[in-house]
C-alpha cells in the first residue's frame, strides 16, 4: 500500500497500524482510502486514539487508531488487563472479570479477542455464549465477585458504531481516575500479543459461561423485587413489546414467563438481533413514533394498550400507551416514566413495610426532572443528585449502600431506570417487569398509566419539562456556542442575565466545564467538574432550571428544562405549560441561535 503521499507522523502511524493488525478486518478499506489519498480522511482515523466517554470506548468501525476495529480492542484489552493486574494483583487471576456482547457486528469477535488477551494471563473469564443485555454484566459483576467487566456494545448509535463499556469491582461504569488510569496504560501496551487465534478460547479450563446460570439468578432477584399478591395472570392487559433490533426479547419473555405474566406480543419484525436495524433509521426507542411506528402497528392489530420499548442492548425502556377513549398513542418522556417507576417503588416500599424511613434513598441526575426530589421531601426519604449519566449514580448508589442506606430508583431523563441497588446501572428489563406491575395494579383500579401520570402531579406539583437536541458535527461550531454563552458581551463568566427582553431574569447559572457556579460562596460547583464536555444550567427567578449541553457519544447539543409548581398550585398547568413553551424557544433562539449557527433539528 502507498502510504508516500502522506505526512511522516501519518505515515508512521499508518504503517503501525498496518504492522501490528494481524486480522484482515479492514484492509481492503484501508487500501482504498489510500488509493483515494484522501489526507484529512486517514488523519481522522488514524492520528489520536479513541478516548474513554461514557465509561469506555465508542466509535465507527473501520481502519485507524481512532475507530474500532480487532487491533485497538487487543490494545484495549492490554491496557485494561495491566491495569487491573497493578491494582488486583493475583486476585484477579481467581476472581477474574464477565464479558457480554451485543448483536452489532463483530461484538462477538471484540468480546473473544479481548476474552484472549485475559486468558493468555491466566485470568479467569465469564464469557457469555450469546448475545445479552447490557445490565447482565453489571449483575453479573456482584453475583460472581469479578474485579470488573466489559459489555461490547454501541447502545443505540447507528449500525456503522461499536464500543466498549468497563464496568469496575462494584458493578458500576468506571469513572475518573479509572477510565484515566486505563487510558495511559493503553499507550504503555500498544504493541499486541498473540492473540489474534480465538479459537481455542472455548476448550480453555478458565472460560467460563455463565449465562444460564446468571439468568437464573437473575430471574430471582426481578422475583424480590416484585410487590406481593399480585395476580398478574388476571389481567385484561396485553403487552406489546419491541427489542428494536436488539438483544431484549428472550430476556423479557423468560422474565416475564418466570414471574409469571402473560407472554409479551413481540414486534415480529424487530424480534431477532440484527446488525442493519432495518426497520428504524435510529434504533433508538427514544426518539418516539419514528422509532415505535411498528410497535403502534402490531399493538393496534392485537388489541394492545401498552407498548414497551427496549434499545438495542436493553438497558433503557421506552412505554406508550393507548389511553381508553384517546385516538393517540401516549409515548411517555424518561422523566414522565421516571416519575411513574418512582411513585411506584415508594408506593409499594410503604404497603410493604409500613412507611418510609430516612435511611431510603432516591437518585435522579442533574439535567433529570425534580420529580423524585419533590417525593422525597413528602414522603421524608433522602434524595440526592448526581452528574449526568448512570456511571455516578450507580457509583454513588454504591457508596451510599456502604454508608448503611438503601437505594431504592434512580432515574435519568434519557429513558434510563435502576429499581434496586442489585444491578448498579441502568436496566430496561426489570423497569419492563415493574412498569408492566404498575400497570396490571392500576387497571385493577379502573386507572391507566395516564391518570396515574396526572395523580402523581397532583399529589407532588406539577414538573413539566421539554427536553430535546439539535444536530452539530462541527465540533468547532458547538464549542463556539457555548464560548459565546460564556463570553456575554466579550466579559469571562458574563453570562446573559435574562431572555426575552428581561422579561425573564435569570437568578444564577452553574457552569460545569469551567467550574462556576454563581450561586456558591467561592463560585464552584458542588459537583464535581468535566472539562471534556460543555454543560452549563440557568436557574431563573420564577423556577424554571434549563440545561444546554453535549452528548458523550454522540453529535448533538441537548436542551432540558423544566418548570414546577407546588402541590397547592396544581390547577396552573396550563399556564406553567404556556411559560415553559416561551421560555425554552426565547433560550434555543437566544443562546443556541440554530438558523445562525446551522443546527440541525431533530427529526421526529
Amino acid at each position: 500500500m502507498d502510504t508516500t503521499f502522506l505526512p511522516e507522523y501519518l505515515e508512521l502511524l499508518v504503517k503501525n497500524w498496518l504492522s501490528w493488525n494481524q486480522s484482515q478486518q479492514y484492509a481492503v478499506e484501508l487500501a482504498e482510502i489510500l488509493v483515494e489519498k484522501n489526507v484529512d480522511k486517514i488523519k481522522n482515523m488514524f492520528d489520536g486514539r479513541l478516548s474513554f466517554g461514557t465509561a469506555g470506548l465508542r466509535g465507527a468501525m473501520s481502519p485507524g487508531f481512532k475507530r474500532m476495529n480487532d487491533l485497538v480492542v487487543v490494545q484495549s484489552a492490554q491496557g485494561l488487563l495491566y491495569y487491573m493486574l497493578s491494582v488486583f494483583g493475583d486476585s484477579l487471576k481467581t476472581s477474574g472479570i464477565i464479558i457480554g456482547y451485543d448483536g452489532r457486528y463483530n461484538s462477538r469477535r471484540f468480546a473473544e479477542l479481548t476474552s484472549q488477551v485475559f486468558l493468555k494471563h491466566s485470568v479467569k473469564v465469564y464469557l457469555m455464549n450469546e448475545v445479552c443485555p447490557t445490565p447482565f454484566v453489571a449483575f453479573g459483576i456482584k453475583l460472581y465477585k469479578c474485579c470488573g467487566g466489559i459489555m461490547v456494545t454501541a447502545s443505540h448509535n447507528p449500525k456503522e458504531d461499536n464500543g466498549y463499556k468497563v464496568f469496575w469491582e462494584n458493578g458500576a461504569q468506571i469513572i475518573s481516575p479509572i477510565d484515566k488510569n486505563i487510558e495511559k496504560s493503553i499507550t504503555e501496551h500498544l504493541e499486541p500479543e498473540d492473540v489474534w487465534n480465538t479459537e481455542d478460547i472455548y476448550s480453555n479450563n478458565l472460560l467460563v459461561n455463565p449465562l444460564i446460570d446468571l439468568q437464573k439468578h437473575y430471574n430471582c432477584y426481578v422475583d424480590k423485587m416484585l410487590f406481593p399478591n399480585l395476580d398478574k395472570k388476571n389481567t385484561n392487559t396485553v403487552f406489546t413489546y419491541t427489542p428494536m433490533h436488539g438483544v431484549g426479547y428472550n430476556y423479557i419473555k423468560n422474565v416475564f414467563e418466570n414471574a409469571k405474566f402473560n407472554p409479551v406480543v413481540v414486534v415480529e419484525q424487530q424480534k431477532d438481533p440484527n446488525p442493519e436495524f432495518p426497520t428504524v433509521p435510529f434504533p433508538n426507542p427514544e426518539e418516539g413514533k419514528s422509532a415505535l411506528k411498528l410497535a403502534i402497528e402490531t399493538a393496534e392489530n392485537n388489541c394492545s394498550r401498552i407498548i414497551l420499548a427496549n434499545d438495542p442492548d436493553a438497558d433503557r425502556l421506552a412505554v406508550a400507551e393507548h389511553p381508553i377513549g384517546s385516538n393517540d398513542w401516549k409515548i411517555f418522556t424518561g422523566n414522565e416514566l421516571g416519575a411513574l417507576l418512582g411513585w411506584w417503588v415508594i408506593y409499594t416500599y410503604k404497603k410493604i413495610h409500613g412507611k418510609t424511613n430516612p435511611k431510603l434513598v432516591v437518585l435522579s441526575s442533574t439535567v433529570s426532572s425534580a420529580i423524585l426530589k419533590s417525593m422525597a421531601k413528602i414522603e421524608g426519604i433522602k434524595f440526592e443528585e448526581t452528574l449526568t449519566g448512570f456511571k455516578w449514580m450507580g457509583n454513588r448508589a454504591d457508596q451510599l449502600s456502604a454508608e448503611g442506606y438503601n437505594v431504592i430508583y434512580a432515574f435519568e431523563e434519557s429513558i434510563g431506570y435502576m429499581c434496586s441497588s442489585e444491578v448498579l446501572d441502568k436496566d430496561g428489563i426489570s423497569a419492563a417487569v415493574k412498569i408492566s406491575e404498575l400497570a396490571i395494579y392500576l387497571e385493577k383500579e379502573n386507572r391507566t398509566l395516564s391518570s396515574a401520570l396526572e395523580f402523581i402531579y397532583k399529589q407532588y406539583g406539577w414538573h413539566l419539562s421539554i427536553n430535546s437536541y439539535f444536530i452539530c458535527n462541527d465540533s468547532l461550531m458547538i464549542k463556539k456556542i457555548f464560548e459565546s454563552i460564556r463570553q456575554n458581551n466579550d466579559q469571562p463568566n458574563n453570562y446573559p442575565k435574562s431572555i426575552l427582553g428581561g422579561r425573564y431574569s435569570i437568578k444564577s447559572v452553574r457552569d460545569m466545564t469551567t467550574g462556576y457556579d454563581s450561586s456558591t460562596i467561592d463560585h464552584k460547583p458542588v459537583l464535581s467538574v468535566s472539562k471534556s464536555s460543555q454543560m452549563i444550567t440557568f436557574h431563573f427567578d420564577n423556577g424554571l432550571i434549563a440545561t444546554l449541553r453535549t452528548s458523550g457519544t454522540e453529535p448533538k447539543i441537548k436542551y432540558y428544562a423544566e418548570l414546577c409548581s407546588e402541590p397547592e398550585n396544581s390547577s396552573d398547568v396550563n399556564k406553567l405549560k404556556s411559560v415553559l413553551n416561551e421560555m425554552v424557544e426565547g433560550i434555543i433562539e437566544e443562546f443556541l441561535k440554530p438558523q445562525e449557527n446551522s443546527l440541525i433539528f431533530r427529526n421526529n
